[in-house]
């Protein structure tokens, strides 16, 4: 199985979360490729099985490239994908707000994760690494 990880990151947390992801659906034998969304362009995002979307939240909502970047992406019909942000307030409607642009291309959510940060800049919360655990087991059973 292909998965491909895309996320924006500004101060580093979400970054920090999709490396781990990574490392572990890869330790699961699965083929994974992460990108920040500054590193590639919509229309160059690669095909895969199941695609996991990363965006903080930014006063309440997506941030402007992240919310284009999702507008502009070409997935196959109803490809496969999950949802994690990174949020001081884990009332956010990120997840509710990417989840609207991506179902409108016919795309099928599996899950979703937010993961609390104690301030603007961070730290993650202390048992991040436990819940991308098992947000990687509730996907990939």
């Amino acid at each position: 199985m292909k998965v491909c990880i895309v996320y924006e990151s500004k101060y580093g947390n979400g970054k920090k979360c999709a490396e781990y992801l990574q490392s572990i659906i890869k330790a699961k034998g699965y083929d994974v490729d992460s990108f920040s969304i500054r590193e590639i362009k919509p229309n160059l995002l690669p095909e895969a099985d199941f695609y996991i979307f990363s965006s903080p939240t930014h006063i309440g909502s997506i941030p402007w490239k992240m919310r284009r970047f999702l507008k502009k992406i070409k997935p196959k019909s109803e490809a496969k994908y999950a949802l994690m942000t990174t949020c001081i307030s884990l009332d956010t409607k990120v997840i509710q707000k990417m989840e609207e642009i991506l179902n409108k291309k016919g795309m099928i959510k599996i899950s979703e994760i937010k993961i609390k940060v104690k301030g603007m800049k961070g730290p993650l919360e202390e048992k991040y690494k436990e819940k991308l655990d098992a947000f990687v087991e509730e996907i990939f059973i």
